[in-house]
C-alpha cells in the first residue's frame, strides 16, 4: 500500500489538539511552567501538521501559464515556514517561558494532575508515533531507500512523510524531561528544577527545527535527484545507444514527485534528421515509462560542428516538458 503523509499528519493533528488544551488547563491549575512549556509544544506541533497539509494541497495543483512546472516545491516553503514556526514558537516561548519562572519562580501545586496528563500525552503521542512510523516505512519501502532512519530523512524528497516523526520524537523526548523536572521540583523543593526543563524542551524543539530547515534549505535552492533515479534514467539511455554520446545529464528536483531531466546529446552527424528524431523520440518514452519521476525532459541534441553548420547555439534546444 502506497505511503500516505496525510494519514500521519491528520492523526498527529488531532492528537496534538487535545494534549495541548489539557496540558495548558492543567499547567495554569498547578502553576507549572514545565506544562506550560508543554503546551506550548503540543499547541505549535498542531499548527505544524496543519501547514504541512495545506502545504501537501497546494503543491499537488497542476501546471498552468504562471507555474509551467507545476506547484512541487510549495511543499518545500511550507516546510520552511514550520521549522521557523517550531523555532521561534515553540523553541523560543518555551525557553521564554522557563527563564521567567526560573528568576521569578512560583510554587507548584499538586504533583499528580501533570503526571496524569504525561502519562496521557505520551500515549496519544505514542500512537501518533506508531502511525508516523508504518507510513515512513512504507515510504522507505516504495521509494527503496536504504540506511537508518536519519540518513532517509537526509535523501528524501517529501518533508511531509518525516515532520511527524520529527515532531513525536521530539514530543516524546519534551514529556520525559518534563516529568524528570517536576519530580525534582517536588522532591527537592525547588522550582528551579521546573524552570530549567521548561528550556530544555525549548532547546529540544530548536534542534528539531534546525535540522527540517537544513533539509528544506537544499530542497529550495534546488537539489538533484536521488542517485537510484540517475541510475534508471543512465539504463534507460544505454538502451539507446543509436541517440549518440550524452554529454550532459543534469536533474533537478521540482516536488516529491517530480523531476526535470536536461539531456546534452551529441549524435552522428551522418544520422538523417528523421531518424535522429524517431530517435530521440522513443529514447523519451523510454524515460518516461522507466521513470514516471521524471515529468518534464529536455533534449539538447547537436551535431558535431563542422565547416558547413558551425557551433551549435542555445536557440536549437528542443524542450519536452
Amino acid at each position: 500500500m502506497p505511503a500516505s503523509s496525510k494519514k500521519a499528519l491528520v492523526g498527529a493533528m488531532l492528537a496534538n489538539m487535545a494534549i495541548a488544551v489539557t496540558k495548558f488547563v492543567v499547567g495554569g491549575l498547578t502553576q507549572s511552567t514545565v506544562m506550560i512549556a508543554e503546551g506550548i509544544h503540543s499547541f505549535v506541533d498542531t499548527g505544524d501538521s496543519a501547514l504541512m497539509l495545506l502545504g501537501e494541497s497546494r503543491s499537488r495543483r497542476p501546471a498552468d501559464e504562471t507555474h509551467p512546472f507545476g506547484y512541487g516545491m510549495e511543499l518545500y516553503f511550507w516546510s520552511f515556514v514550520v521549522a521557523m514556526v517550531v523555532f521561534g514558537g515553540g523553541g523560543g516561548l518555551s525557553i521564554y517561558e522557563g527563564l521567567r519562572a526560573f528568576f521569578h519562580p512560583r510554587v507548584l501545586g499538586a504533583l499528580w494532575p501533570n503526571y496524569l496528563v504525561i502519562a496521557a500525552a505520551a500515549v496519544f503521542e505514542g500512537i501518533s508515533l506508531a502511525i508516523g512510523l508504518r507510513e515512513f516505512n512504507a515510504y522507505r519501502r516504495e521509494k527503496r531507500f536504504e540506511g537508518s532512519a536519519l540518513a532517509v530523512m537526509r535523501a528524501s524528497k517529501n518533508p511531509a512523510i518525516f515532520v511527524t516523526v520529527l515532531e513525536d520524537v521530539a514530543a516524546l523526548a519534551g514529556l520525559a524531561i518534563a516529568a524528570v523536572g517536576l519530580t525534582f521540583s517536588h522532591v527537592l523543593a525547588n522550582p528551579a528544577f521546573d524552570a530549567i526543563a521548561s528550556i530544555l524542551i525549548g532547546l529540544v524543539l530548536v534542534a528539531e527545527a534546525c535540522l527540517l530547515g537544513y533539509e528544506c534549505r537544499g530542497l529550495i535552492i534546488g537539489e538533484p535527484a536521488r542517485p537510484i533515479v540517475m541510475s534508471e534514467v543512465r539504463l534507460a539511455i544505454a538502451r539507446h545507444p543509436e541517440i549518440g554520446r550524452i554529454e550532459r545529464l543534469s536533474t533537478l528536483q521540482l516536488g516529491p514527485d517530480s523531476v526535470m531531466l536536461v539531456l546534452g546529446i551529441r549524435s552522428d552527424p551522418q544520422l538523417k534528421e528523421e531518424v535522429l528524431e524517431r530517435a530521440r523520440a522513443s529514447l523519451v518514452a523510454d524515460i518516461r515509462s522507466a521513470v514516471p519521476t521524471v515529468k518534464h525532459i529536455v533534449c539538447d541534441l547537436a551535431h558535431p560542428p563542422t565547416a558547413m553548420n558551425g557551433p551549435r547555439s542555445d536557440e536549437d534546444e528542443v524542450p519536452f516538458t
